[in-house]
Parts: structure tokens; C-alpha cells; sequence
């Protein structure tokens, strides 16, 4: 019960204090910290004419040979923190933008190096100085035939959305950053959920292995992560692929349910 009064409330209340940040997006951004803005447009464009391999966390990463990304850019996310590796730092970008990520490797995620994205209304959470804080939205309605929004790439001041997933926030950055050739890989869009753990509403905490992603502990025990719906997630995807964007975009991962974008085979780009 205290659920179903809960989540609409949380959703009405980002409601306000988006709507009441988008009337006044300079304002908000020169209250984020470690120069973000400045930072986020110094970026804008400055990997025109470069490809990018925008790493999922599914389990089909298990069945690729990660080691032929060594020259790529790449992007990878939430707590995949061993993939990070595979790339020289200087094309690596992290994004994180799931709460109970950030607070439950809160130490790890603010100690890392390189270009990190984290998200506006995670804040709080944010003690270091070095993360590029974007404005992120989430209260636009998924009933709604725009959603999910995109971010505006010609906006002086640009906010990000969130679509299901935070692979979505990693496209949009993608795009931001100039890519004209965006690969998807582990991005499976398939889930099971252990009959084990234990749900408090929308969040799951794991007791044993977790099934879903490319490492066993990665929501292993006593970690945190949201009821998936991988219908929504492929509803975003989809409608990026219906309306177009400045950039090819291709899935290379094996197998998975990421069927809305022309699929290409790993090994033959290298």
C-alpha cells in the first residue's frame, strides 16, 4: 500500500522541480558543480568523425573478444567498473545515472578518473570534483508518444532524459560528444528475476549471483537494483530509431532483444 501512494508522489514531486528547472536551465546548471556546463560544451562535437562502442553490462559480453576494443572509444556504465580496461582512458566515458548504483558504490563511482557523466538530480551523492554533472530529467510521461525526449544537441544548456535504461542517457551523450558511428554491444534487454531476492516495491535486493549481467556479482548479494522492464527500454530505443538521429547506429552484440537497429557483426569490424 504505502507504495502505490509513494511512487506518485516521487513522480509528482520531479514533476515540479523539473518543470521549475527548465523555465530557467542557465540557473540551473551554474548551481552544478566542477564546471560542468563548461566542461559539457568543450565536449560537444569533439569526437566528430570517431566511432564508438557503447558497452552494455548483459551477459552476451561473455561470448566477445573485449580485447579488440583497445583503440576504440568506448562508454560503459553503473558498476562496470572492470570493463573500463578494455580502453585506453583518453576514449573511455563513464555514465552513471541509477540512484541505488551511485549509493551503493557511492566510494568507488566518486573516486574514478577520466571523463565520468553523472546525473543533476543525483547530487547529493556527488562528493568529487572531477564528474561532468548534466542537467537529467525523468518525469516526462511514458504514456506520451514522445517519450522518451532526447537531448536537444544545438541547446546552450542541454538536458539529458532518462529512458529505461541508462544506456539511453549513454546514446544521448554519444551524440552529444559527435560520434558519427555508435555500436551497441551487451545491451540484451532481457532479464529474469531470481525467485530469491527480496522486492521492497520497485527495488530488488539480491541474495545470491546475479543472472543478467556479464559478471556473477554485479547485482550479487546484498546489492540493490530496480524491477527491470525491458519493454520500456526497447520502446526508447525504438522510437530513437523511428525519428532519427545525426549519427549511424548499429547493434554488434550477440544475440539479445536490441532488434531496432541494424545488427553487424562484431568481429568483422576490427
Amino acid at each position: 500500500m504505502i507504495y502505490s501512494i509513494r511512487y506518485p508522489l516521487g513522480r509528482f514531486k520531479k514533476r515540479i522541480i523539473e518543470s521549475y528547472r527548465s523555465t530557467n536551465l542557465k540557473a540551473a546548471y551554474s548551481k552544478l558543480p566542477n564546471q560542468s556546463l563548461v566542461r559539457l560544451i568543450g565536449l560537444k562535437n569533439s569526437c566528430k568523425g570517431e566511432r564508438c562502442f557503447i558497452v552494455g553490462n548483459g551477459p552476451s559480453l561473455k561470448e566477445m573478444d573485449l580485447g579488440l576494443l583497445k583503440n576504440d572509444f568506448g562508454m560503459v556504465f553503473n558498476g562496470a567498473f572492470e570493463l573500463r580496461k578494455y580502453f585506453q582512458e583518453d576514449k573511455l566515458f563513464h555514465a552513471v545515472e541509477d540512484r541505488l548504483v551511485l549509493e551503493d558504490h557511492k566510494k568507488a563511482i566518486n573516486g574514478l578518473s577520466g571523463c565520468v557523466f553523472l546525473p543533476s538530480d543525483l547530487l547529493h551523492l556527488i562528493s568529487s570534483n572531477n564528474p561532468i554533472v548534466t542537467e537529467f530529467h525523468r518525469s516526462f510521461s511514458e504514456k506520451d508518444q514522445k517519450w522518451p525526449p532526447f537531448v536537444d544537441i544545438e541547446s546552450e544548456y542541454p538536458v539529458f532524459f532518462w529512458g529505461g535504461t541508462v544506456a539511453y542517457y549513454g546514446l544521448q551523450l554519444a551524440l552529444w560528444l559527435g560520434f558519427d558511428e555508435v555500436f551497441f554491444i551487451g545491451v540484451d534487454l532481457s532479464y529474469t528475476i531470481p525467485e530469491s531476492v527480496i522486492q521492497k516495491g520497485a527495488v530488488l535486493t539480491s541474495t545470491e549471483d546475479d543472472p543478467n549481467h556479464y559478471k556473477p556479482d554485479y547485482f550479487g548479494a546484498g546489492l540493490r537494483w530496480h524491477v527491470p522492464h525491458p519493454e520500456r527500454m526497447s520502446l526508447a530505443f525504438e522510437r530513437v530509431a523511428e525519428r532519427g538521429v545525426k549519427a549511424k547506429i548499429y547493434n554488434a552484440g550477440m544475440g539479445g532483444n536490441l532488434n531496432c537497429f541494424e545488427r553487424v557483426k562484431y568481429d568483422a569490424l576490427f
